[in-house]
C-alpha cells in the first residue's frame, strides 16, 4: 500500500471517529430522560435547548457555508410555529405532521426570499432579512387569523394519536435534531455543499466554473428556512401556546445569529454549543435578565476577537493538531521506508 493510500485510510479512520462521537452524543441525549433524578421541567428545558440548536443550524447553514448574513430567521421560526398551531387548532393534526408542515411552509417562503434577495450580500442582506422579520411580526400582530397578543392555545401534543408528556416531547425533539444534523452533514459533504462553499469563497470564480448562483442561493435559503421552521413548530408545542407577543420579538433572530457565531457557523457541532449557550445563560441568570443580554454581547465580542471561527473550532484545535501530526508521521515514515527500499533495490542492481 502506497503513501497516499495509507494517509487516505487514516483520514477515513478520523472521519469514522467523528461520526461515532456524534452518534454517542445523540445516544446520551436520548438516555437523558431515563437518568435518575431527571424531572419533567428538566426535560422541557432540554427541549428548549434542542429547539435553539436546530434554529442555530438553520442560520449556520446560511452564514457558515454560503456566506450570507441573516438577521431574520426569527420570522421563519414564527412561520413554523403558526403553521403547526393553526393546523392543530382547526384540523387536529398531531405533532409529526405539524413539524413537516412547519418545515415545508418555511422552506417555500425561504425559497421566495432567496429569489428576492438574490443580488444582496453582506450588510445589505442582513438589513433585508431584518426587514423580513419585522414584516412577519407585523402580520401576526394585525391579521385576525393569528389572534395577535391573545394567542392560540394548543392541546397536549400527540404523536400518531398518543399523548406525549415532557419526556416524550423531548425525545421527539432529539429525533428531529438527529434528522436535521444528518441532513446538514449530507448536504455539506455533497456537491451541493461544495457549491455553497465555492460561492462563499469566490462567487465570480464559482460562477465562471459553472456553479448556478441563483439555484444554489435559493436552495440554501430553502433548506435553512425549513430547518428553522421545524424548530418553530417544536417551539410552539413545547408550551402549547403561540402569540405575537412571543414571535414578533426581533431578538429571536439576533439570538440565533449569536448562537451560530459563538458556536461556530461552519462546523457541525457549532450550533450545539451556541444553542446551549443562548438558552442556559438566561436560565442561570434568571434574576439578572438584563445582565444576561450584556453577557451574551461580551461573549460574542470575545469570540469574534479570539476565535473568529467559533468556540467549537477552538475546542477542536488540539485534536486537529494531533491528527495532523499523525498524518505527517505516517507520510514521513512511509517516505523513509520507500527510500530504504529504493536504496536496497539499487544495491541489488549493482
Amino acid at each position: 500500500m502506497g503513501r497516499k493510500e495509507i494517509v487516505a485510510a487514516l483520514k477515513t479512520k478520523f472521519e469514522r471517529q467523528n461520526q461515532v462521537a456524534v452518534v454517542l452524543l445523540f445516544v446520551a441525549a436520548a438516555l437523558f430522560p431515563f437518568m435518575p433524578g431527571v424531572e419533567g421541567w428538566m426535560a422541557s428545558q432540554a427541549s428548549l435547548i434542542v429547539i435553539y440548536i436546530m434554529a442555530a443550524q438553520g442560520v449556520s447553514l446560511l452564514v457558515g457555508y454560503t456566506g450570507l448574513v441573516t438577521v431574520g430567521h426569527g420570522g421563519f421560526l414564527a412561520i413554523g410555529a403558526y403553521t403547526s398551531a393553526l393546523l392543530t387548532k382547526y384540523f387536529g393534526i398531531d405533532l409529526s405532521l405539524g413539524l413537516i408542515a412547519g418545515g415545508l411552509m418555511s422552506g417555500l417562503i425561504g425559497y421566495g426570499l432567496g429569489l428576492i434577495f438574490l443580488r444582496l450580500s453582506g450588510a445589505f442582506m442582513a438589513i433585508g432579512t431584518l426587514g423580513f422579520a419585522f414584516f412577519i411580526g407585523a402580520i401576526i400582530n394585525n391579521v385576525p387569523l393569528f389572534e395577535g397578543r391573545t394567542g392560540i392555545n394548543l392541546p397536549a401534543s400527540r404523536i400518531f394519536g398518543v399523548k406525549i408528556g415532557d419526556f416524550g416531547f423531548y425525545l421527539v425533539a432529539v429525533a428531529a435534531l438527529a434528522l436535521t444534523t444528518l441532513l446538514i452533514y449530507c448536504v455539506v459533504r455533497s456537491g451541493v455543499g461544495r457549491a455553497f462553499m465555492a460561492l462563499r469563497d469566490a462567487e465570480k470564480a464559482a460562477e465562471s466554473s459553472g456553479v448556478n448562483r441563483v439555484f444554489y442561493r435559493t436552495l440554501a435559503f430553502s433548506i435553512s428556512a425549513a430547518i428553522t421552521g421545524v424548530a418553530g413548530a417544536l417551539n410552539g408545542h413545547v408550551v402549547n401556546y403561540v402569540s405575537s407577543e412571543v414571535y414578533a420579538d426581533i431578538w429571536y433572530s439576533v439570538d440565533f445569529l449569536v448562537a451560530g457565531v459563538v458556536g461556530g457557523s461552519a462546523l457541525l457541532m457549532g450550533p450545539f454549543i451556541g444553542g446551549a449557550f443562548i438558552v442556559m445563560v438566561p436560565f442561570f441568570l434568571e434574576k439578572l435578565a438584563d445582565f444576561a443580554y450584556i453577557l451574551k454581547g461580551i461573549v460574542l465580542i470575545a469570540v469574534l476577537l479570539l476565535a473568529p471561527a467559533g468556540v467549537a473550532d477552538l475546542l477542536a484545535r488540539p485534536f486537529r493538531a494531533m491528527r495532523r501530526r499523525r498524518l505527517a508521521a505516517a507520510g514521513d515514515s512511509l517516505g523513509l521506508v520507500g527510500a530504504a527500499a529504493a536504496r536496497a533495490q539499487t544495491a541489488e542492481g549493482r
